[in-house]
């Protein structure tokens, strides 16, 4: 379940583009292999995917026998939370399009659009959108600056857990950072069972740096929001 957001939030195509920015492993499927990569993609200023050194010769020799250079893909990545939940997982994350040769001798990813899974809901962006959003400036740093927080800043997370509505407080037995980004933080609830509800905490003016992500927090603990 997921609680009240103020205003100021990641749109989805941000999102998009903030889980592919921060993401180490994907994996490829064409018609006739899926292949697992891990720190072999990088992704330029515009959003584009390049794949580098797949391993074997198999998505290779599929787009040499293709018809007119390409091959119909999809690319997978998966955005786990940084700290220990009971259910990690934030959303899936598709881009499904066209692989191509690229200029270093690696595979092009031409984006056609994407499917992004959050919150129990699918939504479909279009490659227009892509194009023109940015990834979060906290996508590369979210996982070390949650896992801090949580590690070493238990009172600091307890701080925050009380402006969350007293309903949410008072049903829950754990209380764990889940999401952080530059408009806010979301906090994972979990309750006795096996659910959990989400507060989302914005902050009071957006954070550009990870190193003004402090300064984001304890505006919210004094109240200056």
């Amino acid at each position: 379940m997921y609680a009240h957001a103020r205003d100021g939030e990641p749109t989805p195509a941000q999102r998009v583009r903030s889980v592919v920015e921060a993401a180490d492993s994907l994996t490829v499927t064409t018609d006739g292999h899926s292949i697992g990569l891990v720190g072999l993609h990088t992704v330029d200023a515009g959003g584009g995917l390049t794949l580098h050194d797949p391993p074997g010769e198999h998505l290779g020799a599929e787009l040499d026998a293709s018809l007119g250079g390409t091959l119909p893909a999809v690319v997978e990545f998966t955005d786990v939370a940084p700290v220990h939940l009971r259910d990690r997982v934030r959303a899936r994350l598709s881009l499904h399009g066209w692989l191509g040769t690229a200029a270093d001798r690696g595979l092009h990813l031409h984006t056609e659009y994407a499917v992004l899974a959050e919150h129990g809901r699918s939504r479909r962006i279009g490659v227009d959108e892509l194009v023109v959003a940015q990834p979060d400036p906290l996508a590369r740093a979210e996982a070390e600056l949650l896992s801090h927080l949580d590690s070493a800043h238990e009172d600091m997370v307890r701080a925050l857990a009380r402006l969350a509505p007293a309903y949410v407080r008072a049903a829950a037995v754990r209380v764990r950072p889940a999401r952080l980004d530059q408009y806010g933080i979301t906090l994972r609830f979990e309750h006795a069972g096996r659910s959990h509800q989400e507060v989302r905490l914005g902050f009071g003016k957006v954070v550009r740096y990870p190193e003004e992500v402090g300064e984001g927090i304890r505006g919210l603990v004094v109240g200056r929001v």
